[in-house]
């Protein structure tokens, strides 16, 4: 650790800080205007519907990718960048545990119960989205 002699952070630690920091919220901007230029419609009723809780908005998006899936109600190219979405997040949890916490309790459980869904699933997400698919099954 350095010490200045007047106190304060020096730049080494306030890097290092923000590196330990658990606000997901610059990890998750790329991931939310992703999701929001790709499914414009679901964002915006979401977004109404739950303000900017980023955690019940991807509880929601989890419920709709899976629906959808189950109901065969939206083209392959849509549940494709569905998947996007949660890969995004799954790369995203690596930095901060807490967009982990949101992805596997979110949207993750919504496909482990639909079966049509948790089969495209293990074929269409990130090695990562599946460990966390697969930890949630056991």
């Amino acid at each position: 650790m350095v010490v200045r002699p007047f106190g304060g952070l020096t730049n080494e630690m306030k890097k290092s800080n923000a590196s330990t920091d658990s606000d997901p919220g610059p990890s998750l901007r790329s991931v939310n205007s992703y999701l929001e230029k790709n499914f414009p419609d679901f964002f915006a009723e979401a977004r109404f519907q739950v303000g900017d809780d980023d955690y019940f908005l991807y509880v929601r998006f989890g419920q709709y990718l899976a629906r959808s899936i189950e109901q065969n109600r939206a083209p392959r190219d849509k549940i494709n960048r569905g998947f996007t979405v949660l890969n995004k997040m799954a790369r995203a949890s690596a930095r901060h545990p807490r967009i982990r916490q949101m992805l596997v309790s979110g949207p993750l459980e919504y496909i482990v119960d639909a079966p049509k869904a948790r089969a495209l699933a293990l074929k269409r997400l990130s090695p990562v989205a599946q460990g966390y698919l697969e930890s949630l099954c056991e």
